[in-house]
């Protein structure tokens, strides 16, 4: 058979020779090797390839896996890695949009061969030892999007799917030594319409390559069916494995504590072309949960007719029962709540080429938040990241990689006219294998309790075919699909009535309906920027209706690529940073925690919320004792008569230790010091408007409340009265006003007393028709940059809609601004009663509440300084600190990040007064 480019672009073509799907069990050749972890079977490819890169099919170097090729001029590549990061092709990051929209008319299955990137890679290489002698398979662990395989000047086979991993068998091409394999890799085929991800768009072998050896008698496939009865203390078990060649098995079943409960040999009967063991059942088993993920030992010997070993394949399994029971998803026979996370394979270095380290890194930032579930959005990962899971007791959806969302949803409205797959028969082949590639690679991991067709692709028969594979294969784990939502005659495609998005009182009105199943959010709490408000309201929801069972917040990593700018500077760059067009800019990044793996301010939201409720009231309980027993700092109040002093343009006030210097002209205080230090750079003025964040932006609340932004850059003094002037007592008011809003006085008012406070109170006067304020408050900025800022209060960033995970207690930072990918509004400090500026010099301001906690923030720049950067770079170096206390601040909101506004409670509306004070100890 020779390779075919048609292929290509004909969806019932999607693997050629290509091996059928296995379990991911590691094959050793002795016990030794097992105990080790390292067996001779296997031999590693990965390291650097020769390379060519051809920008589209007609200018490859298409004889490239002849013998005798002169590929002298090939240049080198790294695998595992992506082209794209290695100087091969555009980067490009999209959303929903095909990458060709716009600049290709296309529909499903063609392809646009001038701009169809080819890499031709070409591997050299001897066999290892323990592979000599031995039937050769090569597996690609991922490689995107279609590849074609040569060995030896032989055509070998074709595979589509990215993520599952392809294997060919290499008989009778290989050789002992001197073997040179060959790949071209297609960054498009047919299978472009079906990987519409929200990720960048690479290509290239992504994930490792390796050659794996076949004895005489190889295990080609197994599956550990474990269960537990309903005593939840009998587990049982049933082996079926697929043997190439006439041998034995042996068995032998522990665990690290228990010792060994099973040591013999496997009585096998025949089942189609698989063998099936003799059924197991072990008492006083120790069931598998998150909380407890207790993990058995199983070791399998196969022996040849000799009694030779040929191979030792060890893997772990757990015992857990999971159903579907009136109406409720149980695990081991309890209420499953899932406290989960969306999760791309993702480094900022490497893209998807990820590593071990990588992936331990996200279980350790799992364990500490509380996450217990995670959804593998949406493509099946490495297969190092489902034994962390089970391990870990992580509880996974694992989804098959499918994805047309520009197929049938363009600009947001729904036009499934020509959606691929659809119920097109064409495509269902193609479909099906991918669901089979992943069931038949993952069906060991306890870990996985839901089978996931795939994401946004509409519905269909070919998608509902997929579902009922699952079912006949696996009933011990239940199907999931969200795009049911949008196409409901396939609803009982989905075992679980799954949303993304959906607003807490929708979901409530479903739940209060008597509902046939179980509701889950595959995604919700969209994280992009300064976000993830509001997720009481769906906590709440699960306390409230057993048939709420929780969700996956999207998602764990913002996907941002390191890059250099234009001044030589290692920075982060999201979606048009590369210079790509069609592109979505930065709604890659909504992780909670930023593309470096550190975790977002709101991660101790996270972390409240998917604790036990036990817990949550502890911490609860502390805070309310911590507020009885902290009080504000102390100052050593000494009465000091005031000096006043009348000048033209200014009144000044002295105290002990203190000035104060009213000016008309700014109107308001332009110096304030104390022991000589100096805190204020110009006068404070009220302070009406924030940064948008991305859900600002997304749900139109900043243009539509765009003229507090005017307001708050172009104020007036227009009125300013000395209420009170004596030794004792000095009171002066000013009163601000703003053309771009008639009728809009805000007055702040100053007292100073003699015993060293200086009192401020604003006094907002709400009128009709007014549009909602983003926050109220007053702004200063000091004449340096502070030092530290302490506040007691509550920890970290907070928000009136995000903040009861914070700590309260005396807190303290640099003034900085958190690592959003791109700078909006940040920094607050919500319920907060007193806060300390500290300089560089040693001096320091005290600010505390005069009758109510305030938010504030403590931050280098301006709101007007932070929306004009697309990034942190383009920000300029700190010249001073500037501080907001406010009154109100609006929530972040989180329910989306396109169109949904923020909780009403969290709102604040223009109409009503709004007034506060606070204190300076001066």
């Amino acid at each position: 058979m020779q390779a075919d480019l048609n292929w290509l672009t004909d969806p019932t073509v999607f693997r050629v020779n290509r091996l059928d799907a296995h379990s991911d069990h590691v094959c050793y050749a002795s016990d030794g090797e097992a105990r080790l972890g390292r067996t001779s079977l296997r031999q590693s490819l990965d390291g650097m390839w020769s390379f060519a890169w051809s920008p589209k099919p007609a200018a490859r170097p298409a004889d490239f896996w002849r013998e005798g090729f002169d590929d002298s001029d090939f240049g080198t590549i790294r695998v595992p890695g992506h082209m794209e990061l290695q100087g091969y092709g555009q980067i490009q990051y999209i959303n929903t949009l095909y990458p060709w929209d716009g600049r290709a008319e296309l529909r499903p299955p063609e392809i646009d061969w001038e701009d169809c990137s080819v890499g031709s890679y070409v591997r050299e290489f001897d066999l290892a030892p323990g592979l000599r002698g031995k039937r050769v398979c090569a597996s690609f662990q991922g490689a995107e999007q279609a590849i074609y395989v040569w060995l030896n000047g032989q055509f070998v086979g074709y595979a589509e799917d990215s993520f599952p991993p392809p294997d060919f068998a290499l008989p009778p091409y290989e050789k002992e030594t001197g073997n040179r394999l060959c790949v071209e890799v297609y960054k498009r085929s047919s299978a472009a319409w079906i990987e519409d991800q929200d990720f960048f768009r690479f290509s290239g072998i992504f994930r490792s390559v390796f050659l794996y050896a076949k004895p005489v008698v190889h295990l080609a496939d197994l599956w550990l069916q474990a269960g537990l009865e309903t005593d939840n203390a009998t587990g049982t078990l049933s082996v079926r494995l697929l043997l190439e060649g006439e041998g034995a098995v042996h068995c032998r079943i522990a665990h690290p504590e228990r010792g060994v409960l099973f040591n013999g040999g496997l009585e096998l009967a025949p089942e189609g072309k698989y063998l099936r063991s003799q059924p197991f059942r072990f008492e006083n088993i120790r069931p598998w949960n998150h909380g407890c993920p207790e993990l058995y030992q199983v070791t399998l010997t196969v022996t040849a007719p000799d009694g030779t070993v040929t191979e030792v394949v060890p893997y772990q399994t757990g015992f857990r029962r999971f159903e579907l029971k009136n109406g409720l998803m149980l695990l081991n026979g309890e209420r499953l709540v899932i406290n989960g996370v969306n999760r791309h394979e993702w480094n900022p270095d490497t893209g998807r080429a990820i590593g071990l380290a990588d992936m331990t890194a996200a279980m350790e930032t799992f364990q500490r938040n509380n996450i217990n579930a995670v959804r593998t959005c949406h493509y099946p990962n490495q297969t190092p990241w489902y034994h962390l899971c089970d391990q870990n007791g992580i509880y996974m959806m694992d989804e098959a990689n499918l994805e047309s969302h520009g197929s049938w949803q363009k600009l947001g409205r729904v036009e499934p006219s020509w959606n691929v797959p659809g119920s097109l028969p064409e495509w269902r082949d193609c479909v099906v294998d991918r669901a089979r590639s992943m069931f038949e690679r993952d069906k060991n991991h306890v870990s996985i309790l839901f089978w996931s067709c795939g994401n946004e692709s509409y519905a269909g028969e070919d998608i509902l075919a997929m579902a009922e594979f699952f079912r006949a294969n696996d009933p011990s784990r239940l199907v999931h699909y969200e795009g049911v939502f949008h196409c409901r005659e396939f609803d009982r495609i989905s075992d679980v009535e799954s949303r993304m998005y959906a607003p807490p009182w929708e979901i409530r009105e479903y739940l209060e309906n008597n509902p046939p199943k179980p509701f889950i959010l595959c995604e919700y709490m969209h994280d992009m920027g300064n976000s993830l408000g509001g997720m009481e309201s769906y906590i709440r929801l699960g306390e409230e209706f057993p048939r709420y069972q929780g969700g996956f917040i999207w998602d764990y990593m913002d996907q941002a690529l390191w890059r250099t700018d234009r001044n030589g500077r290692r920075v982060l760059g999201y979606g048009g940073d590369f210079g790509e067009r069609q592109t979505d800019y930065a709604f890659s990044g909504n992780g909670i925690v930023f593309a470096d793996g550190t975790e977002k301010p709101a991660m101790q939201e996270v972390r409240y919320w998917y604790s036990a409720p036990e817990e949550r009231a502890r911490l609860d309980a502390a805070n309310r004792r911590a507020k009885q027993d902290l009080s504000l700092p102390t100052v050593q109040v000494k009465k000091s008569p005031l000096r006043i002093t009348h000048g033209d343009g200014a009144l000044g006030v002295r105290g002990e230790d203190f000035e104060l210097l009213f000016s008309y002209p700014e109107g308001g205080p332009v110096s304030l010091r104390t022991d000589g230090h100096e805190w204020l750079w110009r006068a404070p003025r009220p302070a009406y408007w924030r940064a948008p964040t991305e859900n600002d932006l997304g749900n139109s609340f900043a243009a539509d409340s765009s003229i507090w932004a005017a307001a708050d850059s172009w104020q007036k003094c227009g009125d300013i009265q000395v209420l009170e002037e004596s030794r004792e007592k000095v009171s002066v008011r000013f009163t601000y006003t703003a053309p771009v809003l008639p009728g809009l006085p805000t007055d702040v008012t100053y007292t100073v007393e003699d015993t060293g406070s200086l009192t401020m109170t604003v006094h907002y006067h709400g009128g009709p028709n007014r549009p909602g304020l983003p926050l109220l408050g007053l702004r200063f900025e000091t004449p340096e940059p502070m030092e530290r800022v302490e506040w007691l209060g509550l920890s970290g960033e907070t928000y009136p809609d995000r903040k009861r995970g914070g700590v309260f207690g005396w807190h303290s930072e640099a003034p900085h601004i958190p690592a959003y990918l791109v700078p909006q509004e940040c920094g607050c400090h919500a319920d907060t009663r007193a806060a300390v500026l500290r300089a560089r010099d040693g001096s320091r301001l005290i600010l505390e509440m005069a009758d109510r906690p305030f938010a504030f923030s403590a931050i280098p720049y301006t709101p007007q300084q932070l929306e004009q950067a697309a990034h942190v770079e383009e920000l300029p170096v700190p010249v001073r600190t500037v501080v907001t206390l406010c009154a109100a601040m609006r929530g972040v909101g989180g329910i989306d990040s396109w169109g949904s506004d923020v909780e009403e409670a969290y709102q604040i509306g223009g109409e009503e007064d709004i007034t506060f004070s606070f204190r300076i100890m001066v």
